[in-house]
């Protein structure tokens, strides 16, 4: 007992109605008990694992454009991880409704670690993110601003683009594009990159791809925000089959896009590599459609990060197989497993309901 909120148990809070779960979680000031207990709420809200998609596209567009991992290129690294974190942290902040149906467990989370405590955590990521531009240069600096506005208003008030389907694909897929664009800023040969045609389409590919992975997003929750009444990309259909079609048919149009880079000339032909994830990519569009339980959809998600992981690190071994990318690559690799082992993630499949 603190104060007048006592801390029930997950079994306690999941048997509470769905006002009740809302009303406990808005009223606590959170429970957690000691830096160890704080920093695994805290990771579990910033999904690392989800992080790593930007944070690559940033390493690619390095690669692409040749420049050495120097200290500008950690900090922007650095950034771009964070980029995907503080805007995990504002959606865990943000969708207290549309979680007390998807996700309850999540919500129960929440109330340990605080609500506002969430939000304050936040807000000091986007300090971090910007003392760490600053060393980078004023563009960085600007860039980096621009990513916080970007995570900070696709969830929370005035805009929340999230609950506008085609705009919330369209500034979720910047999860990844903006961060390859940004990349210039850290090259002294940053505004050649306009006229460089790869380096352009490359990045209108990201963003198409990751508008694709905002379909599949949105999948899993499709019920659940049906019955919160949020509209998606996914309750745009009036089934969830159909939205699984949807999703379905664009992610494996996207994961051809490699042959139509090389076909543009500007792609070796060695980049068709990067074909060895389709067959994977089919099988789970063809879990999207076959498999409808929130258990399965969660696992599906859960396994996308994997791929998406996995097919980034192929571009960019295929443009740099040096012991540097190497090295990112394995790095990035151990943080999805390390986050699994651990259990740090808020879409947990036992939690799902």
């Amino acid at each position: 007992m603190v104060g007048t909120i006592s801390i029930p148990t997950l079994d306690e809070f999941l048997s509470k109605s769905a006002d009740k779960r809302i009303d406990w979680v808005n009223s606590s000031e959170g429970f957690a008990k000691g830096i160890r207990e704080r920093i695994e709420l805290f990771l579990s809200f910033a999904r690392p694992r989800t992080c790593l998609p930007g944070m690559l596209a940033f390493c690619l567009s390095c690669k692409m454009q040749g420049l050495e991992i120097g200290p500008n290129v950690f900090l922007g690294f650095a950034i771009t991880f964070l980029y995907s974190a503080v805007a995990n942290l504002f959606n865990g902040y943000s969708d207290v409704e549309e979680d007390n149906e998807n996700l309850p467990a999540r919500l129960y989370l929440l109330g340990l670690y605080g609500r506002r405590k969430l939000l304050k955590s936040a807000y000091v990521v986007c300090l971090l993110m910007l003392a760490l531009s600053v060393p980078v240069g004023p563009v960085f600096v600007g860039m980096t601003l621009i990513c916080i506005v970007i995570a900070h208003q696709y969830s929370l008030p005035p805009f929340r683009v999230k609950a506008r389907p085609l705009p919330s694909l369209g500034l979720f897929a910047l999860d990844v594009a903006f961060p390859f664009v940004m990349a210039a800023a850290v090259a002294k040969h940053g505004p050649s990159v306009l006229g460089n045609w790869a380096f352009m389409l490359m990045a209108a590919y990201l963003f198409i791809w990751f508008v694709a992975k905002g379909l599949v997003k949105n999948l899993p929750d499709y019920h659940g925000d049906k019955s919160a009444g949020l509209v998606t990309s996914a309750t745009l259909s009036s089934t969830r089959r159909q939205a699984a079609i949807v999703a379905a048919t664009g992610t494996i149009l996207v994961y051809l896009g490699p042959v139509f880079l090389v076909a543009s000339g500007q792609f070796a032909v060695k980049f068709l590599l990067t074909l060895v994830w389709f067959p994977i990519v089919c099988v789970q569009a063809a879990r999207m459609i076959l498999r409808d339980d929130n258990h399965s959809a969660n696992n599906m998600l859960r396994f996308d990060m994997v791929v998406s992981t996995g097919y980034l690190s192929t571009w960019i071994l295929l443009v740099d197989p040096s012991l540097s990318s190497v090295g990112i690559v394995a790095g990035s690799l151990v943080v999805i497993f390390l986050m699994d082992a651990l259990k740090l993630d808020t879409r947990r499949n036992k939690d799902v309901v």
